[in-house]
């Protein structure tokens, strides 16, 4: 039908400008319509390649926290690490306990966390569950380690082994651990080694 409508405009005796004010009266919303729509698709596939990509991103839970301290920790880490993606991202997030937790327990099992560091209160209540990663850390003697009935390797040290956050109020006190579903090892063992920490990661499977 849009066919034959246009093969009449342009087969008619009317002057071309006269051809192509028909053709726009006609055609104007269908142009608009594309014209936004392409606009559109290259606002999301620019967003989508500028995106940010998780680098290494670490986390504490615990009763009381510092959140002006988490974009300095961030931007220590990121020197650590030095990634060298353009979109490469290093984060530090703290969570103190109460309805945010919620939000810590949604990204901790959509494994968005590489370490976390969290109170005594809170290891009790996640060491009973399989979502932790046990390993060793050259050095350390067997009473440096945090264990769990559930598993067969320790689990968590505590955070004063790392000096980077000796620096931080937020960050001490607390045990490390590792989730078992991370994604970036690479990333753990470069900010472990950065620490002057050997990690072995033991997988039981």
């Amino acid at each position: 039908m849009a066919q034959t409508k246009v093969r009449e405009i342009l087969q008619s005796d009317e002057s071309t400008k006269e051809k192509l004010d028909y053709l726009w009266g006609y055609y104007k919303t269908h142009v608009i319509i594309t014209i936004l729509a392409i606009l559109f698709g290259g606002y999301l596939l620019i967003d989508w390649i500028n995106r940010p990509v998780t680098y290494f991103h670490m986390t504490v839970l615990a009763p009381e926290v510092m959140f002006d301290e988490e974009e300095p920790l961030s931007m220590e880490l990121t020197e650590i690490l030095d990634p060298q993606g353009a979109n490469d991202t290093v984060y530090a997030s703290f969570t103190p306990h109460g309805e945010l937790a919620e939000r810590f327990s949604a990204q901790f099992t959509a494994a968005e966390y590489d370490l976390i560091l969290m109170d005594d209160f809170s290891f009790g209540e996640y060491s009973e569950y399989e979502t932790m990663q046990e390993f060793r850390v050259s050095g350390l003697d067997e009473e440096d380690y945090y264990e769990s009935d559930i598993y067969d390797d320790p689990i968590g040290i505590d955070s004063d082994h790392f000096p980077i956050f000796d620096n931080y109020t937020t960050t001490q006190d607390l045990i490390v651990i590792i989730p078992g579903n991370t994604t970036r090892r690479p990333a753990i063992e470069e900010f472990f080694a950065d620490q002057g920490l050997e990690l072995e990661f033991i997988d039981n499977d």
